[in-house]
């Protein structure tokens, strides 16, 4: 009966189907009668092997259902046109496709005739002849397909689609949560429209239009969300890209250049795609385009009231929430692309850069060249410079919009407070003193320049230089400064953003070069004295050229760490600094044209001009012009440079040494040449005017000056306490103690004498306070010079008794008194290691050796004073023939410098021994006038030749000068006797000289006698 049914609703396309079923397995029966034997099994095994070929991919998918391995993508019930649950429907179907596919077994060859003429006939009347026979073929083999499957018992067919299932279901990711939701509110919306088209009104039909369309919006925006959720898990995935190029390149810079040169056209090939996929990620950030939809328009403003409406409200507001958080994902999303693409363009340009050296010659060579990969490279590089731009810039876009978006809501006012004030304070106080500090250096340099003028200086005081040089470039200073202040300020992390370093970069070199070309010109005209005129044209001159050069400088250097700093020492980097070397070449044309005159001018002056220099002057006009210019231009500048070192130089005092030593062989040398003249000794005044022992009548600048105003300002203000002045004779301790008198009044001084004893400085007091000293110290003297104060002491045992004595008494009245102790250098030591375990002195002023130009102006002023003209014309070597009066005076003032030197360094800077050295180094000849002989120095020899006794003596007698026997003996513990026969020797010897029984060493011998007892170490710090 079930089959009856379906042959009835089968008419039409059905029968149609059956009949061309049949007619195609009539016209491909032919093997399957030839087995004739074999049965209706034989047939569907025969259309079964045909099938394995067919072009419907359906039939083969049934197969595999039936062998158990379909693909998990396919549905089952896809291949079919029955539902396989439905199990009548099944048998239905393999009934039909039973008698459709099991033809009757034929009896004879006749019969076979008969049937296949008479399926040809069917198909002929069926208007089956046009179709094509394969994809009739193809149909059939779908049906044999379905009828094996269909014939099979139901547990199995069961079995295998429920076996099918477990796969599609363990093949399927977990739904998660997102996927739900997606599903629900599709659901939802299936739901909306149902009931739209089921609404019975016009109004209900919007309503519900209205909240499918929403329920839409909403699935369309989960879904950018997930896409967006799933884009953020491969950033991960690009670290890990990373890291494997990292290793890649490391394993290239270890490996053969040929490596390393394949390795770094791929690393440049993923930098440019990387770049590409930066760009387009700040091109759709920068855009107004999103992928999350609009809500639209409502189109429910004009629904009447009696219309619930409230669900589809409820779910518009829900989904316009959904939109803001889906958008904000998105720019969050955008911005972590951006900055993980940053990050990698960054690290992938590093490692290029660190192959850059490993490559082939030839290749790097052409990339960092001026070829076509160079070119190709240079615009690689300066599409990153521009990419890193656009993202900072989009990243200060970013962070004020969400500024005025949030308007300034949730800003941590108490930070900005913080740096605020204290930065606008900073701001005030720099315009405050930006508007004064031009009139407070220059009122400065005039009071300074006044007390150099009182205190009657022959130059300006270091202190006046000082603050004539800080006064030509304290204006940049200042900005560099209020520069450091500001940095100094800024809230943690923000110093390492890259808009701070490139603005800090920027503004530094900028003030930085501003610096160091005020410094240069401050240098410049630190030792010319203010002009007007022509000295101050050249003045702005000078500094104009050095902006130029500075500037220059500062462009370029910019240009390299700015490179350096964003895109790497690549090729860009490298054709700056290969090219900036050219820019000096219009530099240069530019300060010719601008010096020209000025050039020509100095030229001019020379007294004695070179042939050159006459060339020079002869093409000051005309088209030689300039190139002469040029010349004149190198020549002034390598002379000019070569006086700058050469007076650089001459400021060490191994290079004075140095010349000392060598103008010393040279007066040897021209002494050997030249006949020995008799000349006379100086005349007896002049040549005590020279002594060593005499104080000058006027103050020398020295070393000694600073001491003199530091004890001058403490007696001032009657600061009492105990200063010891040490250094060795002749060094200008006394001069020293002398001076400081003159500067405060009402000082009292004393010179110890060998039987000085505490008495005499009580003796020194009531002179100087004939009142009885008052508990306030009102009417004692604020200053108490002891001179000499080393005859005090003796190197003996118990011999600092007296000078203990001393020392306590100047110390209980030294509440408003100051006591200054002047102790000979020789003895400190031994005061040293006496006392060392408690402060003898508040403060100690250990004296420093001369400079050769204060050493020379003290010659000079000595020698005007003992009335004498010394003239080195017996230095000199013959002038050249055209030598006029002018060579000859600068010739003999080089000797002069020279020889002064020369004193100074055998005298080591102590002006004693040089006014000594002086002294014997200049006498009168024939005729009178007075001339300066070669260096004259005692023979030294005769003191190796002493015995070590001797030596003893020596030493006793340079520490307690003037000294008698019975105290060198007791010091030495040596016999009387061989101490007077060693003073006799040497008074015989001339090193040692007698005044009324007491001996000290001669003046003359006074350096030999101290070097040879300091190379013996019987002399420390002396």
């Amino acid at each position: 009966m079930a089959f009856r049914t379906l042959i009835q609703r089968a008419h039409g396309a059905q029968a149609v189907l059956g009949l061309a079923s049949l007619c195609a397995l009539a016209l491909a029966a032919a093997p399957n009668e030839i087995r004739a034997d074999a049965g209706p099994t034989a047939s569907v095994d025969a259309g079964a092997d045909a099938g394995a070929a067919s072009p419907d991919a359906r039939t083969a998918e049934i197969r595999e259902l039936v062998n158990g391995s379909l693909a998990v993508t396919v549905d089952p019930q896809t291949l079919f046109d029955v539902s396989l649950s439905d199990e009548k429907a099944v048998q239905v179907e393999a009934a039909r496709l039973r008698t459709l596919l099991e033809p009757a077994k034929p009896q004879s060859s006749a019969d076979i005739s008969k049937r296949r003429s008479q399926a040809a006939g069917s198909a002929k009347d069926a208007g089956l002849d046009t179709v094509d026979p394969d994809a009739w073929r193809a149909r059939v083999d779908l049906d044999k397909a379905r009828f094996d499957f269909y014939v099979l018992p139901r547990e199995r067919r069961s079995q295998l689609l429920r076996e099918h299932a477990q796969k599609q279901e363990a093949a399927q990711p977990k739904e998660t949560a997102e996927d739900r939701r997606a599903r629900e509110v599709e659901q939802e919306r299936q739901t909306a429209l149902a009931a739209a088209r089921e609404a019975r009104s016009e109004a209900e039909r919007l309503v519900a239009q209205e909240l499918a369309r929403l329920i839409g919006v909403e699935r369309t925006v989960q879904e950018v969300r997930n896409r967006l959720t799933a884009e953020r898990a491969t950033f991960a995935a690009r670290g890990d890209a990373l890291l494997g190029w990292q290793h890649r390149v490391r394993e290239a810079e270890a490996g053969s250049a040929e490596l390393s040169d394949t390795t770094y056209d791929a690393v440049r090939k993923t930098l440019r795609a990387s770049r590409d996929e930066l760009s387009a990620t700040l091109n759709a950030a920068g855009s107004a385009s999103s992928d999350v939809p609009d809500l639209g328009p409502d189109a429910l403003t004009d629904i009447p009231s009696e219309v619930p409406t409230d669900e589809v409200r409820a779910r518009r507001a829900a989904v316009e929430r959904s939109i803001l958080a889906a958008r904000s994902e998105e720019r969050a999303i955008r911005g972590q692309r951006a900055a993980t693409l940053l990050g990698e363009i960054d690290k992938l340009n590093q490692d290029r850069l660190d192959l850059l050296p490993h490559l082939s010659s030839d290749k790097r060579a052409a990339i960092t060249g001026f070829t076509v990969a160079g070119l190709d490279q240079a615009r690689a590089e300066g599409r990153q410079l521009l990419l890193i731009l656009r993202y900072h810039r989009h990243v200060a876009d970013s962070w004020l919009r969400e500024l005025r978006a949030r308007q300034f809501r949730g800003i941590a006012w108490w930070s900005v407070t913080v740096t605020a004030v204290p930065w606008l304070i900073g701001l005030l106080l720099f315009f405050w003193w930006r508007r004064r500090s031009p009139q407070l250096f220059a009122l400065a340099e005039k009071r300074i320049a006044d007390d150099d003028r009182s205190a009657r200086r022959n130059k300006p005081s270091a202190l006046y230089r000082a603050v004539r040089l800080v006064r030509g470039f304290h204006r940049p200073l200042e900005w560099l400064l209020f520069l450091g202040f500001s940095i100094r300020l800024l809230p943690q992390g923000a110093e390492n953003l890259l808009e701070t370093q490139l603005l800090v970069v920027v503004v530094g070199w900028t003030l930085g070069g501003a610096l160091i070309v005020n410094v240069l010109n401050a240098i410049a005209t630190l030792g010319d004295a203010p002009k007007g005129g022509a000295q101050s044209e050249i003045a702005q001159l000078r500094l104009r050229s050095l902006r130029l050069v500075g500037r220059v400088v500062v462009a370029f250097a910019l240009v390299l760490v700015l490179s350096e700093r964003l895109v790497g020492n690549g090729t860009v980097h490298s054709w700056v600094w290969s090219t900036c070397w050219f820019a000096a070449v219009p530099v240069f044309l530019i300060l010719v044209r601008w010096w020209r005159q000025t050039v020509f001018e100095r030229v001019e002056r020379v007294r004695r001009k070179s042939a050159l220099q006459a060339w020079l002057l002869a093409n000051r006009v005309g088209w030689k012009s300039f190139f002469a210019a040029m010349i004149a231009a190198v020549q002034l500048f390598v002379l000019g440079s070569y006086k700058v070192v050469r007076t650089w130089v001459a400021g060490f005092d191994l290079a004075r040494r140095a010349h000392a030593y060598l103008f010393k062989r040279e007066l040897a040398r021209l002494a050997e040449a030249r006949p020995e003249e008799k000349f006379r000794p100086l005349r007896a005044d002049a040549a005590a005017s020279l002594a060593p022992n005499r104080m000058g009548d006027a103050w020398l600048g020295c070393p000694a000056e600073a001491h003199s105003r530091t004890l001058s300002a403490s007696a001032a203000e009657r600061h009492g306490g105990l200063v010891a002045v040490v250094a060795p004779r002749g060094l200008g301790k006394s001069t020293l103690l002398r001076h400081v008198a003159r500067l405060v009044p009402g000082t009292a001084t004393l010179s110890c004498q060998p039987h000085s004893t505490v008495q005499d400085l009580q003796a020194l007091l009531e002179k100087a306070a004939p009142a009885p000293v008052g508990e306030g110290g009102s009417n004692a003297p604020s200053l108490l010079l002891i001179d000499d104060a080393q005859a005090l002491m003796k190197p003996i045992l118990g011999g600092l008794r007296v000078f203990d004595e001393a020392l306590s008494f100047a110390r209980s009245h030294s509440q408003h008194s100051l006591w200054v102790f002047a102790i000979d250098a020789t003895l400190w030591p031994f005061l040293q290691r006496a006392r060392d375990s408690r402060p003898l002195f508040d403060r100690v002023i250990k004296l420093e050796p001369w400079r050769d130009e204060q050493i020379d102006q003290l010659l000079t002023l000595r020698s005007r004073e003992a009335g004498i003209d010394p003239s080195f014309e017996d230095l000199l070597e013959p002038l050249p023939h055209a030598a006029d009066e002018i060579d000859q005076q600068e010739a003999l003032e080089s000797k002069r410098v020279g020889y002064s030197r020369m004193v100074w360094d055998y005298a080591r800077g102590n002006p004693g021994l040089a006014l000594e050295v002086w002294r014997n180094s200049v006498a009168e000849s024939v005729s009178g006038s007075v001339r300066v002989r070669p260096l004259t120095t005692p023979d030294a020899d005769v003191l190796e030749l002493l015995p070590d006794s001797t030596l003893f003596i020596l030493r006793a007698v340079l520490q307690m000068a003037p000294v008698s026997v019975s105290d060198v003996a007791l010091a030495t513990r040596i016999g009387e006797a061989q101490v007077q026969s060693a003073f006799r020797f040497g008074g015989a010897h001339g090193y040692l000289e007698e005044d009324a029984g007491r001996v000290t060493v001669a003046w003359r011998w006074l350096r030999a006698i101290t070097a040879l007892l300091e190379r013996r170490h019987l002399l420390v710090d002396a």
